[in-house]
């Protein structure tokens, strides 16, 4: 029996190592996912108010999100705010490229049909900026304490706070009008 060089079993095991990374990194992404995915899709669907787009947005998203995974969060905060970061700069950029092509009416036949008080919020929503929609949903709708949001969206602590009370007051007759 002849012994294989050490180049081969040194190549075998880094194989080895290498496969193990990517299997722990595929389910730590996966445990990202199920830790955050419903709330992502109801930001998405409420930054683009159109059911259609959200898979399409979020699967760009969570491809950016999977090549660019870190190999830690300090915190359970951190993890939500460069998620979510991810998924709203794919929201705007979607957004950016909805003004440049031109829209076609209408629903397909197996469209999905959200619900009567999903289609008023999201109109609501929709007077909105997207810069004060962003900050109503992730505070109001998914719960973000004003830190992660504003380190979601990269914006001061203040601001969060101010766009909040600005559109919170913008949202209050548009709700009542249609209650």
């Amino acid at each position: 029996m002849v012994a294989q060089p050490f180049a081969v079993r040194r190549d075998d095991a880094h194989e080895r190592a290498r496969t193990a990374e990517a299997i722990s990194h595929q389910r730590r992404f996966e445990g990202l996912l199920e830790r955050h995915e419903a709330r992502l899709r109801r930001v998405a669907f409420g930054m683009l108010g159109d059911a259609h787009r959200v898979d399409d947005v979020l699967q760009d998203a969570f491809v950016k999100a999977y090549r660019a995974l870190p190999a830690r969060f300090e915190n359970d905060r951190q993890e939500a705010a460069w998620l979510y970061r991810i998924v709203h700069r794919t929201c705007l950029n979607e957004l950016r490229s909805r003004r440049r092509r031109p829209e076609t009416p209408g629903l397909p036949a197996d469209a999905f049909v959200p619900n009567e008080d999903s289609l008023l919020v999201a109109a609501a929503l929709a007077e909105l900026s997207v810069d004060a929609r962003a900050v109503v949903l992730l505070v109001d709708l998914i719960g973000l304490d004003y830190d992660t949001a504003a380190s979601a969206l990269r914006i001061p602590r203040g601001t969060v706070a101010s766009r909040l009370n600005a559109a919170r007051a913008r949202l209050r007759p548009l709700l009542d009008r249609d209650a």
